[in-house]
């Protein structure tokens, strides 16, 4: 969950630049890139990633079914961190850490929870 409440600190341009042309920021006082068609784009990008993600593993394990949770939840977490890391557009060391901090997090949930996602 870090990177994406550190995409709060992506700017494309210095706050003095948008002051003096906000013109630049035309498009979001419209509201066009923030409506509901971009929301449900959004989830059905979310939805196909996870159709993929949990249908791969699962024709690809199919011998392996205890491990598919494992496989496809650590697929989706590798995604996402992925997915956050192409929309930055301004990188801060606050996204590098909170990107390398939520990989951490999960590898060290692997190794403490290793009952819970299987031996």
């Amino acid at each position: 969950m870090f990177p994406v409440f550190s995409l709060v600190l992506d700017k494309d341009v210095s706050g003095k630049i948008a002051l003096m042309y906000p013109e630049l920021y035309k498009e979001l006082s419209k509201g066009r890139s923030l409506s509901f068609k971009t929301f449900f784009m959004w989830v059905l990008i979310s939805i196909y990633q996870g159709g993929v993600i949990m249908y791969g593993a699962l024709v690809l394990f199919e011998d392996e079914f205890i491990h598919i949770v494992a496989i496809s939840f650590t697929a989706l977490i590798l995604t996402e961190l992925i997915m956050v890391a192409l929309t930055v557009r301004t990188w801060h060391y606050i996204m590098i850490l909170a990107e390398l901090l939520s990989l951490a997090l999960y590898i060290l949930s692997l190794i403490v929870l290793k009952d819970y996602f299987g031996k």
